[in-house]
């Protein structure tokens, strides 16, 4: 089975968790067809790693955009992992500031169209508890 464009915002977000490889149990990600030709960044641990938009996957260094994929992808993005909650949870937080940090260099480069992928990790970043919300938790 294959998803095609337009996503909804819900469905690039748990795309890119894939192809930032930040889920229980990742695969190699979708990439750019042309990603050998020695022009195309490293993100994410693999050259040329296609981001999630709605009109597609587009790759940020040469805009091609594909504009389907495998519907396991996003399967793959719900699957649960046969490793600890805790020992998952360390190496998904390290691959996910590991991509975090390419993704954000390649928009800083100019390379804009990486920016739904900074998105999707910022978003994913673990929240500090604050004295506040314990106080709230333990009110209720």
């Amino acid at each position: 089975m294959w998803l095609t464009a337009p996503f909804d915002p819900a469905t690039v977000d748990r795309i890119n968790r894939a192809q930032a490889g930040v889920v229980a149990d990742p695969v190699h990600p979708l990439v750019c067809l042309q990603a050998r030709d020695g022009r195309h960044a490293l993100a994410g641990g693999y050259v040329g790693t296609l981001v999630a938009h709605r009109q597609g996957l587009v790759c940020p260094t040469c805009g091609h955009v594909q504009s389907w994929l495998p519907a396991a992808v996003l399967r793959q993005a719900e699957r649960a992992g046969d490793v600890s909650a805790a020992a998952q949870a360390m190496r998904i937080e390290r691959t996910r500031q590991s991509a975090l940090d390419d993704f954000r260099r390649l928009v800083r480069g100019g390379q804009l169209s990486a920016q739904p992928m900074v998105d999707t990790l910022e978003a994913m970043a673990p929240r500090v508890s604050t004295g506040a919300d314990t106080e709230l938790a333990l009110a209720a």
